[in-house]
């Protein structure tokens, strides 16, 4: 188990290392200020991506089943 959470980590510092160009596209791509939606979606499904994997793999730590399915307020 620990080579696949080293691989875990190490997703995580790709999608860190990654999020700070994917915010600044986002700002050059905006269009009078706002946002484009799809851009904001893409990076929403990789952060929760993210989120479901790590929230997966503390359920098996904790000897748990994974959960199929990670819903993810959007409030």
């Amino acid at each position: 188990m620990i080579a696949r959470d080293r691989e875990l980590l190490a997703r995580l510092g790709q999608v860190n290392a990654g999020l700070g160009r994917a915010v600044v596209a986002l700002m050059s791509a905006q269009d009078g200020g706002e946002l484009p939606a799809d851009g904001v979606r893409e990076l929403a499904e990789l952060l929760g991506g993210m989120s479901a994997e790590l929230y997966q793999r503390a359920a098996e730590l904790e000897g748990r089943r994974a959960p199929a399915r990670v819903v993810i307020d959007a409030h």
